[in-house]
Order: structure tokens, then C-alpha cells, then sequence
């Protein structure tokens, strides 16, 4: 399963064991490294982020990737003619969460994510395990 941002940053707050079998995209690595500076996280927190991040397998941007992240911004803005958007709306998705989705459809592994920005991609195949937030 590939994991999204939140759902590490959940983890590390709550200071709970996170799913082995998971994979991190590189650009969640990026924004965790950006939200650890941003937050003026102590010593504890970052340790435990690095120590979350050695146990688990980065997937790197490939160049295998790029049709999928491609295909995935053409359809959230509603231009891809081949298939639609259910609702013709377009959806602003953020350039990191594309490539995170890109990566998830790429290996065909679950995205365990606990917010709704993947939720209108469920159609192109992406599979998703949402975690609420408590």
C-alpha cells in the first residue's frame, strides 16, 4: 500500500506503529521533511520520522509513472475525453498528491489516505483505504 502523507503524520503524533507493508512515495518524504521544518517539530518527532522512514521502501519518480500522472491531471480537469468526470467538475488537485496517486495506480497498490482529494479518482482504478481521522 502506498501511504499518504496524513496518515504518517497521524501515526507519528499518536506515536503508533504504522503498517510495514507500507510504501512511501518520494515526494511525501519532501513534504513531511517540509512539515516537520514548518511545524518546528522537536527532536523526538524527527527521530521517529527518520526512524519510520528507514523501515519502509521509497518509491522514487520513474519515468514509468509519468503517463499515469499525466492521465490523472488531464481527468481531475475534466480533459480527458476518453473518460469523463462523473460530475463534468473539474477538481483541483495538488501537483504532489497527483504524482502520490500516479504512484499508487503505477504499482497498482492501495492508497491509505485519511481526506477526500483522491476520493473522484476511484474510477480511473485507484483503490483506496481510508483511515478517519480521530
Amino acid at each position: 500500500m502506498i501511504l499518504d502523507t496524513n496518515i504518517i503524520i497521524k501515526h507519528i503524533r499518536k506515536r503508533i506503529e504504522i503498517n510495514p507493508r507500507g510504501v512511501v512515495p518520494i515526494v511525501v518524504v519532501g513534504e513531511l521533511q517540509a512539515f516537520a521544518l514548518k511545524a518546528d517539530w522537536g527532536y523526538q518527532k524527527i527521530l521517529l520520522l527518520e526512524s519510520i522512514l528507514q523501515k519502509l521502501p521509497i518509491a522514487d519518480i520513474q519515468a514509468e509513472i509519468i503517463p499515469y500522472y499525466a492521465q490523472i491531471d488531464a481527468y481531475s480537469q475534466n480533459a480527458l475525453k476518453s473518460t469523463p468526470l462523473p460530475l463534468k467538475t473539474p477538481r483541483n488537485m495538488g501537483k504532489n498528491d497527483i504524482w502520490i496517486a500516479a504512484t499508487a495506480l503505477y504499482y497498482d497498490f492501495e492508497l491509505w489516505t485519511n481526506d477526500n482529494d483522491y476520493d473522484h479518482l476511484i474510477p480511473l482504478g485507484l483503490k483506496l483505504i481510508k483511515d478517519e481521522v480521530e
